[in-house]
């Protein structure tokens, strides 16, 4: 599981288990201090204390939501996907409307190939928040590896899901560079390189210095003919991530085409 998704929910499950302490003190304060202890462990790469955090929580409160889902994202890192998916449903069992394990559940799901599965699962907990910002950024991208693997007018039917989804992050979050980047990707495969090329601008834009984002911009420039642009980008690229094989090769394509 990629570390800036695991920060995203830790902080998720955090904000609600806030919630639940302040609601007529439900939640045992020390049970709410190691789930806080064992998302910061699970931040710090450490899966052996965010585990016995996680547990010793769970000594105080052992039905708490948010203990088992950290259970389950730890087994998730390990790659114990059927752990993990045990863990989160302990998880949903407590507390049905807890909508990070629905989150992690259909990322588990989709990880394995079960993307119908994985959708149920992200549209139950964007009835929970419709604002989950994790559970759109992880529905859009099951959608658009499932069009990747497509064609035609699936791929097509599929990747207009994952659109609508990605523009729904943008209307919570309208900084996030991520939804940029993969939309742009979406439209340089579909053949429209000039949008491509203003969402990966804007993905460049929002995080200085991200390699795939200005590799991005470099291939869409090309592709639109404005080869020392490209080749401008492609050097952003490399300044930022020296040896970046695909910034290196599309470097050299960027420089043949513009002489």
């Amino acid at each position: 599981m990629p570390p800036r998704r695991t920060v995203r929910l830790a902080l998720a499950a955090l904000a609600a288990l806030g919630t639940a302490c302040a609601a007529a003190g439900r939640v045992h304060p020390r049970a709410a201090e190691e789930v806080a202890r064992g998302y910061a462990h699970l931040e710090a790469g450490d899966l052996e204390r965010s585990e016995v955090a996680f547990r010793h929580a769970l000594a105080f409160a052992p039905d708490l939501p948010e203990a088992l889902n950290g259970l389950g994202v730890v087994e998730r890192r390990r790659g114990r996907i059927g752990a993990a998916q045990r863990r989160y449903a302990q998880a949903l069992e407590a507390s049905p409307d807890f909508a990070e394990a629905q989150v992690n559940t259909g990322e588990a799901l989709a990880a394995g190939g079960w993307g119908e599965a994985a959708d149920e699962r992200f549209a139950a907990a964007l009835a929970v928040d419709p604002d989950l910002a994790v559970a759109r950024l992880d529905r859009a991208r099951a959608l658009l590896h499932r069009g990747l693997a497509a064609a035609g007018a699936e791929r097509a039917a599929l990747w207009a899901r994952a659109r609508r989804e990605y523009l729904h992050l943008l209307e919570s979050q309208p900084g996030r560079p991520e939804a940029f980047h993969d939309l742009a990707f979406m439209d340089y495969l579909s053949g429209d390189a000039a949008r491509a090329e203003r969402a990966y601008l804007r993905a460049a834009e929002l995080r200085p210095g991200w390699p795939e984002a200005l590799h991005g911009l470099c291939i869409s420039r090309v592709r639109l003919g404005r080869c020392a642009d490209g080749a401008e980008a492609c050097r952003r690229c490399l300044a930022a991530a020296p040896g970046n094989a695909q910034c290196s090769q599309s470097l050299r394509g960027a420089l043949g085409c513009a002489r």
